[in-house]
Formats: structure tokens, C-alpha cells, sequence
């Protein structure tokens, strides 16, 4: 597999891995107004938190790589991929 190859199927991977990500952030959004309904345990919140943080984390180190993988080659050879996403 050459490096065209490899990048194409890690755009295509990261494409499929976001859609699920959105849908979970959206349930969360969901199952947060549905437990106000029928809990005070403010615990439940902090996990519920806790878990939409990181899969937002996560949507965000994807959506920056799917930029990387959108930039020319030019302007990646001036990139550290590593940098980027460090800053996620």
C-alpha cells in the first residue's frame, strides 16, 4: 500500500468513525434531558459529562486529521501531524 493509498483509507476510516461520534453526542444531549426528568443524583451528570467530553475530544482529533488529509502535499511537508494534534 503506497502513502496515497494509506491516507485515502485512513480519510475514508475517519469519515466513518465521525458519523457514529456525532450520534453519540446527540444521544447524550438526549439522555441528559430525559434524566433530569427522573434523577436528582447529581453524579449521573458528572459522568454523562465526563463521557460527552471525550467523545467530543475525539470528533475533534478526527475532524483536525481529516483537514491534514485535505491540505496539499505542499502544505503538509510544512506540517508535523504530531504538533497538530497535540494542540487537540
Amino acid at each position: 500500500m503506497n502513502e496515497k493509498q494509506l491516507e485515502r483509507s485512513i480519510g475514508i476510516l475517519s469519515h466513518k468513525i465521525k458519523n457514529p461520534l456525532h450520534s453519540a453526542v446527540i444521544n447524550l444531549d438526549v439522555l441528559r434531558v430525559k434524566l433530569k426528568k427522573c434523577t436528582t443524583d447529581m453524579e449521573i451528570y458528572t459522568h454523562l459529562d465526563i463521557v460527552n467530553n471525550e467523545v467530543l475530544r475525539l470528533q475533534k482529533i478526527i475532524l483536525t486529521y481529516l483537514e491534514f488529509l485535505k491540505k496539499s502535499d505542499r502544505e503538509k511537508e510544512k506540517s508535523d501531524l504530531s504538533k497538530i494534534l497535540d494542540k487537540v
